[in-house]
């Protein structure tokens, strides 16, 4: 009963646009997903999150007393480990070049941060906006910040991509591509670091069982999604889920996300849940 009353009380401080520091993290740890970080503040939707809009949400973490993991402390956690009363998880996907722009405020916070990278098109591309061989070693240095795969190319298309591939509905594309995107982003990015890497993100979310026994058979000790909702203890480390911070989230509608664990209705009326299938 108090348990339910604190939780109707804090709906209403959110309502009224106020953040609230009831949690539930010492059952569930919720991951949270990045991909663009903007210096412009009116660049705002589920791929870009303004600077100012990042800083204010990591100060939200700082002052209600959240503690943040690695990828591999919540795999920890999934198969038993203790963690934190309010503990959160924060990734970057695809290694974009913008999230430099996020390492001094997770610096200044002394937060983790996992970034998942893919190795053959998203680093030192003279096409891309992406982060350098030298900006992924410098973050490797930090004991802070972890680097995991996200396959070698960033296969997206509906058609044409590891899900597609591993079912063999796509002529000329087949286990060894599936293969050579899991197997290969391991070994480039364990050479340049000089460690091992043990999680991978599933580009656009997209996975089947075939997949994660390949992942398996790869090495990795963990694989991402972007499956809502948070982890708790015996939930599958294979299958961990994670959710998109919205760049058009207030405050308030970020601290709602932590609560309930699902996506609250932001400014851009975007869904990416939605991108879950092929």
């Amino acid at each position: 009963m108090l348990r339910r009353t604190a939780m109707l009380a804090c709906l209403g401080v959110l309502l009224a646009g106020v953040g609230c520091a009831v949690s539930t993290s010492s059952k569930s740890v919720p991951v949270l997903l990045y991909h663009r970080i903007s210096a412009d503040r009116t660049k705002a939707d589920n791929e870009w999150v303004p600077l100012e809009a990042f800083e204010e949400q990591m100060r939200y973490l700082a002052e209600h007393g959240y503690s943040t993991l690695s990828v591999s402390d919540v795999v920890r956690f999934v198969r038993g480990a203790a963690a934190p009363r309010k503990a959160v998880c924060i990734t970057f996907d695809d290694g974009w070049r913008s999230q430099l722009l996020a390492v001094p405020v997770l610096r200044r916070h002394g937060f983790k941060a996992t970034f998942l990278l893919f190795p053959e098109r998203g680093i030192d591309d003279p096409y891309g906006d992406y982060l350098r061989w030298a900006d992924v070693q410098e973050l490797a240095r930090d004991e802070r910040f972890e680097v995991g795969a996200h396959t070698m190319t960033h296969p997206w298309d509906r058609q044409s991509n590891l899900v597609t591939w591993a079912n063999g509905s796509l002529p000329g594309r087949g286990m060894r591509e599936v293969r050579h995107e899991l197997e290969d982003s391991k070994r480039v990015l364990e050479r340049a670091l000089d460690r091992p890497v043990t999680v991978f993100a599933w580009p656009m979310g997209w996975y089947n069982d075939t997949l994660i026994s390949l992942a398996r058979e790869a090495g990795y000790q963990t694989t991402l999604t972007t499956d809502p909702g948070a982890n708790r203890r015996g939930d599958d480390p294979f299958r961990i889920k994670r959710m998109f911070v919205d760049g058009s989230c207030t405050t308030a509608q970020f601290a709602e996300l932590l609560q309930i664990q699902r996506y609250p209705a932001c400014a851009s009326g975007q869904t990416p849940s939605t991108r879950n299938t092929p």
